[in-house]
């Protein structure tokens, strides 16, 4: 026989060949489509938990800026937010007079009480240069939210020509109270600063 032809063979069937990895180059595309759907879904569930999560701590403060205070009298008690505080330094200022120690402070246009007690206890101090250094911006909203809680009912909502009379005892009570205010009572009054911004300027 030629010795070419005996060297000739016919390829017979092949076991233990590579079939995994075959597999694995022909849907690769596939796989790397499933992982990348997998963790975009993966990715958009834990954002929308942690979106969730965010709302449920937020709400509790979100109710807090959008609900009406209602404060106590307490050293402690946050002072009054509402429109009325947060418009004073943009309000008309009151008119202001004097009735031996008592002061009398009549509402114009956009004045309610606590207007009318910043005005009159500005005036109270006018007088008493010691004392007004005592007091702190964080003392004088104190102040000023104290003499207008302590007011009778009727003296709260205010029209125009409105007077609410201030004595001496009710300025020197709201203040021997402001004094007795400690750091974190302070610290707590120091955010509503900013909404008057007359005080800062004292």
């Amino acid at each position: 026989m030629d010795p070419a032809q005996q060297n000739f063979s016919m390829p017979g069937p092949q076991f233990g060949g590579n079939g995994n990895s075959s597999w694995l180059k022909q849907n690769s595309r596939k796989i790397t489509y499933a992982l990348i759907i997998l963790l975009l879904a993966t990715g958009a569930f834990y954002f929308y938990r942690s979106y969730q999560n965010r709302t449920a701590l937020l709400e509790p403060a979100l109710k807090g800026i959008t609900a009406s205070p209602t404060p106590s009298a307490s050293p402690s008690a946050s002072p009054q937010t509402n429109d009325e505080n947060v418009k004073g330094a943009q309000s008309p200022v009151p008119q202001i007079t004097q009735a031996g120690q008592d002061i009398i402070a009549t509402a114009v246009k956009g004045n309610g009480a606590t207007h009318l007690a910043r005005q009159a206890l500005k005036e109270y101090l006018k007088d008493k240069p010691e004392l007004a250094q005592k007091l702190k911006p964080e003392h004088r909203i104190f102040i000023e939210d104290y003499l207008q809680k302590h007011l009778p009912d009727q003296a709260k909502t205010l029209r125009v020509g409105d007077r609410i009379t201030f004595s001496a005892n009710d300025f020197q009570a709201a203040i021997d109270k402001a004094l007795t205010l400690n750091d974190n009572q302070l610290k707590n009054l120091n955010k509503y600063v900013p909404l008057v911004p007359s005080l800062m300027t004292i």
